[in-house]
C-alpha cells in the first residue's frame, strides 16, 4: 500500500508526541513492506526527497502570514496538490493540521483520507485555562472571558473552528482517536466514522526493572505553561522538605524554561536538574533512573507516549486527571491520579510513593502489563492498515456508526 503521511511539522524538528508518532509508525509500516511519502511544513527551508516534500513556510510580514494561514495559502495548496498527484497514494493520513488548516483540507478533497486526532485543539480554541478550570473543552467565550485568549485569536480560533467543523467532516472520511475520551468528544462535536486505536511505543517492553534506590521523580516533555511543571516545581519543594535525598529531573526545554529556573531559585528548593531536550534513544537511561514518572498536565492530554514508555520500563506514573490519563492508567489502577493543578495533592502523592517502594513497584508493574495488553507495535498497525483498507473514497462514502474501538 502506498501511503502518505500529511503533517504541519517535519518529524525532526519538533519532536513532539505526534512527530514521535509519525517516526515510528512510519518505520513499522516500512517494515511490513509498505511504501510511505510525507508532507510536511518547515520555517527553516524546504527539502525534496524521493519520498519526502517538505514546504517552506514563507511571507512578506506578520500580517501576510496570518491571511495565509487563517485564510488560503496558495503555494502550498499548490504544493500539496502537486505531491498527491505525484505520489498517487492509496490512502492519505493526516495527522496535526493547525498552521493552515483551510488550505491543507481543500488540498486534499477528493482523496481518500484518514486523520489521527492527536489532541483536543482540533475541536476547542484551548485545551486548557490559566486561571479557571473550566475552560477545558468548552465555548471559546469562556476562555476570552477568563483571558486566555484575546479578541485577534478568539476571532482567528473562531474562524478556523467554524470552518474545520464542516471542512473536515467534508474531506476526512475515517478519524482514528489514540484515547476513547477524546473520541467521546468528536461525536459530541458531531464527527462520525471515530476509531479508537491507542497508541504504541517503540520502546521494548522489557522485563521488569528493579527501582533504582534514589527516590528520584522524572519529568519529560515541554517545559511550556499547559504542561504544569510549575504545578509540580511547587509539589517537589514539599517533597523535598520530607524525603531525604530526594531529586527531580525536568528532560525537555521549552519558553517556560527560564520563568522555571526563577521559580526553583525563589522556593530553594534542592535536587532539581534541567536536563534539556534529550534524543530520544537516550530517554531510557532517565526512566531507569526514575522511581516515579509524573505528568502535571493542565490541559487535556489525549494518550501521551511518555506514559507508554514509563510503563515499558515498568515505572508508576503520578498523573493529572484529565482528558485521556485516567483510561491510560486504568483510573489509578497502575498509576496515581491528582487533582489538575493542585500542588499539595501532587506533593501528597508523590511523598507516598517515594517513601514506599513496595507500592511504587507494585502500580509499575501493573502499568507494565498493561502496556502488553494494548497489543504493541503489531497489534496497532495490523489495525491501521486495516482502517485504511476500510476507508470508502469520497463518492462512495457513507455515514459512519459513531466510535468503534
Amino acid at each position: 500500500m502506498k501511503i502518505l503521511m500529511v503533517n504541519d511539522h517535519r518529524p525532526e524538528e519538533v519532536l513532539g508526541g505526534t512527530e514521535r508518532y509519525i517516526i515510528d509508525v512510519t518505520a513499522a509500516l516500512e517494515e511490513r513492506g509498505h511504501e510511505v511519502h510525507l508532507f510536511a511544513m518547515s520555517d527553516t527551508g524546504p527539502e525534496t526527497t524521493p519520498a519526502r516534500r517538505i514546504f517552506h513556510v514563507r511571507a512578506r510580514n506578520l500580517a501576510a502570514l496570518y491571511l495565509k494561514r487563517t485564510f488560503f495559502y496558495p503555494a502550498l495548496y499548490r504544493a500539496l496538490r502537486s505531491w498527491v498527484r505525484e505520489v498517487r497514494p492509496d490512502i492519505i493520513h493526516l495527522h496535526n493540521n493547525y498552521r493552515c488548516s483551510v488550505t491543507v483540507n481543500l488540498a486534499l478533497r477528493g482523496q481518500r483520507v484518514v486523520q489521527t486526532v492527536h489532541d483536543y485543539t482540533a475541536l476547542y480554541p484551548t485545551a486548557f485555562c490559566a486561571k479557571e478550570r473550566s475552560c477545558a473543552g468548552r465555548s471559546p467565550l469562556v476562555a476570552l472571558r477568563h483571558g486566555c485568549l484575546n479578541w485577534k485569536v478568539f476571532l482567528a480560533a473562531g474562524w478556523l473552528l467554524y470552518n474545520r467543523r464542516f471542512l473536515d467532516r467534508w474531506i476526512v472520511r475515517r478519524f482514528i482517536a489514540p484515547s476513547r475520551d477524546l473520541a467521546g468528544h468528536l461525536e459530541r462535536r458531531g464527527y462520525s466514522d471515530v476509531h479508537h486505536l491507542p497508541n504504541f511505543t517503540s520502546v521494548s517492553v522489557a522485563p521488569e526493572e528493579p527501582l533504582p534506590e534514589r527516590p528520584v521523580v522524572l519529568y519529560v516533555g515541554s517545559l511550556i505553561a499547559h504542561k504544569g511543571v510549575d504545578v509540580l516545581v511547587r509539589a517537589f519543594a514539599r517533597v523535598a522538605r520530607e524525603v531525604d535525598d530526594a531529586a527531580l529531573w525536568l528532560v525537555g526545554s521549552g519558553p517556560d524554561e527560564s520563568r522555571l529556573r526563577t521559580l526553583v531559585k525563589e522556593l530553594d528548593v534542592p535536587g532539581v536538574r534541567f536536563l534539556g531536550h534529550q534524543q530520544h534513544d537516550a530517554l531510557g537511561r532517565f526512566y531507569r533512573g526514575a522511581r516515579v514518572v509524573v505528568m502535571p498536565s493542565l490541559w487535556l492530554e489525549n494518550a501521551p507516549l511518555v506514559a507508554h514508555e514509563a510503563m515499558a520500563y515498568g515505572r508508576p506514573i503520578v498523573a493529572s486527571a484529565v482528558g485521556g490519563l485516567p483510561e491510560l492508567l486504568g483510573d489509578g489502577h497502575s498509576g496515581c491520579l491528582c487533582a489538575r493543578g493542585d500542588a499539595v495533592d501532587f506533593a501528597a502523592t508523590l511523598g507516598r510513593l517515594l517513601t514506599n517502594p513496595e507500592l511504587a513497584a507494585g502500580q509499575g508493574a501493573r502499568g507494565h502489563e498493561h502496556l502488553r495488553a494494548l497489543g504493541g507495535v503489531e497489534h496497532h498497525v495490523e489495525r491501521l492498515v486495516r482502517m485504511y483498507a476500510e476507508t470508502d473514497s469520497p463518492a462512495s462514502a457513507t455515514p459512519g456508526n459513531g466510535c468503534r474501538g
